[in-house]
């Protein structure tokens, strides 16, 4: 079939992650408001992120063992189904088991790298991995402003009807345009208990950090949910290093070809995710506490725009030198920009054109990060195991965005200003700001350092392993 259509499918299903992480930001306030429960509300976003994480993972990996095509069909209609039933709740719960039930299509990218994989020619692999990731970056700047529009001009409710209905317009393309995947011939028992305790260790992690900001880890709850965490994490490590043949081979990651990827995708959530935080919050303080910018959210918004462009060009550029270099050098470069980026950024501040040039800046080397570390990875992983690691890449960015997020805030609040208001307005100071800036800088050093020392160019592209067709 025409490759390029295989793209473009991949494209329209795998974006649907990207829209419904950012639209429901829009909606967010009304819905706080028309259910008068903000604490509820926030639930929206935590229920995705920890279905969302578990299903990363675990069904990337399903994938590589039943058939990708087959499992994107099942995250589609799980989308799809999720969306149906937020736009029809009537209660704040229904909405909140709908946006869980839509988490599960955050394996959707990792399916369809593998599957670019499986059926492109590998010299075309890197860039058509460039292209998936500019497309998913692209999209969810994409999605806030149509998020913001819907929300405006016909309810937060029109939200989810436009999400089931991409949902079922990716299942007919998938359906009809996607060839069958490869099923992985099984020798052994498929490990289920790697699966099973996988999930819990992983939600109960991030819901434990979520909680960080508003009750502190002095709570007994986030302290219980931080412990069984990590009892459950250890034992499930020890379970899959064990195992012949474990659900998610964290044997492999402990190789350098495979630890280093994830270390700078750890290094990447913890400093530059932090971004969109530390941008916002400046842009829209008040100019009277001597740094902010006083803009207004709107305003502000158009700010963090432009930025959101530079994955249309990162990404393929990404794409690109590893194609020709290999991913090392995408990878290095742009950490590389990303520490420039936040370098200009900690020193000049004061101006909206020099806020929009250094995001810029660091937006292109994160898109640059986000195309070179899946080819990283599918420069050394086996063909049948490219979702499961391309899957558990974006759990451990999305654990070093929850922690940099944490400790971002904690630093915000080091210094601070007050107004002269009852009850007073709490603001950073301009010291927070720079000592928050400046450890961010230090971890995207940090993330440059690390890439620079991977290997260079590794083996060709492992071939697909002659396995039936589902």
């Amino acid at each position: 079939m025409n490759k390029l259509v295989l793209l473009i499918v991949l494209v329209i299903a795998e974006i649907i992650t990207s829209f419904e992480v950012s639209m429901i930001y829009a909606a967010l306030p009304t819905i706080a408001r028309e259910f008068a429960d903000p604490v509820g509300a926030g639930w929206l976003i935590t229920a995705y992120l920890l279905v969302g994480s578990v299903s990363a993972g675990l069904s990337s990996r399903l994938g590589d063992i039943f058939g990708r095509r087959r499992m994107v069909l099942a995250m589609l209609a799980c989308s799809a189904a999720g969306s149906l039933v937020s736009a029809l709740s009537t209660e704040l719960a229904g909405l909140i088991a709908g946006r869980a039930l839509q988490g599960m299509s955050a394996a959707l990218l990792p399916l369809a790298i593998g599957i670019v994989r499986e059926h492109l020619p590998p010299a075309r692999v890197p860039v058509a991995i460039g292209w998936l990731a500019a497309m998913a970056t692209f999209s969810a700047g994409a999605g806030l402003l149509l998020g913001g529009f819907l929300v405006d001009t016909a309810g937060w409710r029109t939200m989810f009807w436009f999400g089931a209905a991409h949902g079922v317009v990716a299942i007919a393309l998938v359906a009809a345009f996607v060839p069958a995947s490869t099923k992985q011939a099984m020798t052994q028992a498929l490990d289920w208990l790697g699966g099973v305790l996988y999930a819990p260790a992983v939600a109960l992690l991030l819901w434990a950090l979520s909680r960080l900001k508003a009750h502190g880890l002095s709570n007994p709850t986030t302290l219980l949910a931080f412990g069984a965490g990590i009892v459950l994490l250890a034992v499930w490590l020890r379970w899959e290093w064990r195992h012949p043949s474990p659900m998610i081979d964290v044997r492999r990651v402990a190789r350098r070809d495979v630890g280093l990827p994830m270390a700078v995708m750890f290094l990447f959530g913890l400093g530059a995710s932090q971004l969109m935080l530390v941008l916002m919050s400046l842009a829209q303080q008040p100019a009277w506490t001597g740094v902010g910018l006083g803009l207004s959210a709107t305003v502000a918004g158009l700010v963090k725009l432009p930025s959101n462009f530079m994955g249309l060009f990162g990404a393929p550029w990404g794409g690109h030198l590893a194609a020709r270099h290999g991913a090392r050098s995408a990878a290095t470069l742009g950490s590389l920009l990303i520490v420039a980026g936040w370098c200009g950024l900690t020193m000049w501040h004061g101006a909206v054109w020099v806020l929009v040039m250094w995001a810029m800046v660091t937006s292109l080397g994160g898109a640059m990060m986000m195309s070179a570390v899946p080819n990283l990875l599918v420069e050394v992983v086996p063909a049948e195991r490219t979702s499961e690691f391309v899957g558990l890449s974006q759990v451990v960015r999305t654990l070093g965005t929850a922690i940099g997020t944490q400790i971002a805030s904690v630093l915000l609040a080091t210094q601070l200003v007050r107004s002269d208001a009852t009850p007073p307005a709490v603001f950073p100071a301009s010291g927070a700001y720079l000592l928050t800036m400046v450890s961010i800088t230090a971890v995207a050093a940090a993330c440059a350092l690390t890439a620079w020392t991977l290997p260079r160019r590794a083996a060709p592209l492992a071939p697909a392993a002659p396995v039936a067709a589902a």
